[in-house]
């Protein structure tokens, strides 16, 4: 039987092209993969196309359905990082194949930041890549191109972080508006906002207004006029920590979110919801949403090696705040 045909587009196209070569055939290869790569050209029409979704945070997988399955589930093994799910076909496709058999599928996944760091490290196999390659490219594409021809391999990291500053610098100033994009596996994602306080390469702190009216989760306490909060975020940690305060300062509680290392774009923030979150109010430290988690990673839905990893920051978190309050 011979292998699945695929055409792989989009900014992740080399480190794609170097996971799905190891058992497809790659069709349609661009120029560069072919240089790359050492992939012959050919112009057999693909069975499966694979693209990038809209914001570029992620894939689409589709083509005929059998084909299109076995290319999602071996990308699903193939980076242990990322949430795959499927979604309705389009009623056009660029496989004529599909086309003509009238079974097209389609599958979508979600790249998370250490999806993206896993597919960094990936490419660097095969040509310079700079940290924060694959996010970076969802910001400025051709600047991240540009610099990797030219900036020396051993200067690509001061290289990537100048570029992030010049990206981010003007977007998140003390007093600016910046969205908080909660992305929930299996659900539509909570979009939130908040105005910076402070932000250093170390953690960003945001405040946001509440009304009155309703719950804090997990917190049981009703929300009264002029309540605030305070998010922090921190560019490598798989947790935000919320802290919850009346209108004249007194703290209410505070709630520990884990959740994937967040992206600061310039369009806000961006993380993977990873459901358990820890709570702390009136000195006790409480565990929530555990089944939840239990529950998606069960299914399917998230990972086994973001269900694990979240597990662990959870119980060191706990361990942490428990001790701490002792």
């Amino acid at each position: 039987m011979s292998p699945v045909k695929v055409k792989v587009r989009g900014i992740y196209a080399t480190a794609l092209t170097l996971l799905l070569s190891q058992k497809f055939q790659i069709v349609e290869p661009s120029d560069v993969i072919q240089t790359r790569l050492g992939i012959p050209a050919s112009a057999e029409p693909a069975e499966v196309n694979v693209f990038d979704k809209a914001d570029r945070h992620g894939i689409v997988i589709e083509g005929v359905r059998s084909a299109a399955e076995e290319v999602a589930e071996y990308l699903r093994e193939a980076i242990p990082w990322a949430v795959f799910w499927q979604a309705g076909a389009r009623k056009k496709s660029d496989s004529p194949l599909a086309l003509a058999a009238g079974l097209l599928s389609r599958f979508e996944a979600e790249f998370p930041k250490p999806a993206k760091d896993f597919l960094d490290a990936v490419r660097a196999k095969v040509a310079p890549t700079m940290p924060n390659h694959h996010l970076l490219k969802t910001v400025d594409a051709s600047k991240v191109d540009e610099l990797e021809a030219k900036v020396p391999p051993e200067e690509l990291a001061k290289a990537a972080q100048k570029l992030w500053e010049e990206i981010l610098a003007s977007h998140y100033l003390p007093g600016k508006t910046v969205a908080l994009w909660h992305l929930k596996a299996g659900e539509s994602p909570i979009h939130q906002s908040g105005e910076v306080v402070e932000r250093t390469r170390e953690k960003l702190v945001l405040r946001r207004s509440f009304k009155a009216g309703g719950f804090y989760d997990g917190l049981g306490v009703p929300k009264e006029a002029g309540d605030y909060g305070l998010v922090e975020l921190y560019p490598e940690k798989w947790w935000g920590k919320r802290q919850y305060f009346r209108a004249d300062g007194t703290p209410i509680g505070e709630l520990y979110n884990i959740h994937t290392p967040p992206e600061f774009l310039p369009a806000g923030v961006r993380y993977l919801d990873l459901e358990v979150d820890i709570a702390v109010a009136s000195g006790e430290v409480r565990v929530l949403d555990r089944e939840i988690l239990e529950k998606k990673a069960a299914e399917k839905v998230i990972p086994d090696a973001l269900a694990q990893k979240a597990w662990e920051e959870a119980q060191k978190l706990l361990n942490f705040l428990s001790a701490k309050g002792t």
